[in-house]
């Protein structure tokens, strides 16, 4: 299993930083899908580099960052000190679950969801397994129509597909 500091080096040399352009704009594009919703804040759970984060400051969305890995929190303190960054998750507007779920267990998911409430859910998680997914920590890979029916089962609806920031973006909407 790869280690958090190997996790940071990997993501850093794909371009997962505030040092790429491209993904930068990856970024303001994800955050500016969101301004048209009825939200003020966001948490990014699992905030990894912390540019998603960035992004939807910039927005003008109050942000929050959940991150578990020293590193990684390191690298956001260093990069974007403007972010807050939460020891434990909050209910907030949108919850940014990106490329995240994948890493976590349905049980990891269910109790998340069971501490907040966040009325709008951005999610993206791959569907492909590929040979390199337990030395990544992909314990949890499902199908996108598996991933739909377990946010129903946790009270929330598919409101629709987003572009960015990738080809499995969904928004689910709480139903109330």
């Amino acid at each position: 299993m790869i280690t958090s500091k190997e996790f940071l080096e990997k993501e850093l040399e794909w371009g997962i930083s505030f040092d790429n352009p491209d993904f930068l704009n990856l970024a303001k594009c994800t955050a500016d899908q969101l301004k048209t919703l009825p939200i003020k804040s966001i948490m990014d759970f699992g905030a990894g580099t912390g540019v998603y984060s960035a992004a939807f400051h910039n927005a003008g969305f109050e942000t929050n960052v959940y991150e578990i890995w020293d590193e990684h929190k390191e690298y956001i303190k260093i990069h974007a000190p403007y972010l807050n960054i939460i020891d434990k998750p909050i209910t907030t507007d949108l919850l940014a679950l990106i490329e995240v779920a994948e890493h976590m267990t349905n049980k990891e998911i269910l109790s998340l969801f069971k501490a907040v409430k966040p009325t709008y859910v951005l999610f993206s998680s791959t569907s492909e397994k590929t040979d390199y997914d337990e030395q990544w920590g992909h314990i949890n890979v499902k199908q996108q129509a598996d991933w739909v029916l377990m946010f129903k089962k946790m009270g929330y609806e598919l409101d629709r597909h987003l572009f960015y920031p990738t080809v499995y973006s969904k928004l689910f909407k709480l139903c109330l």
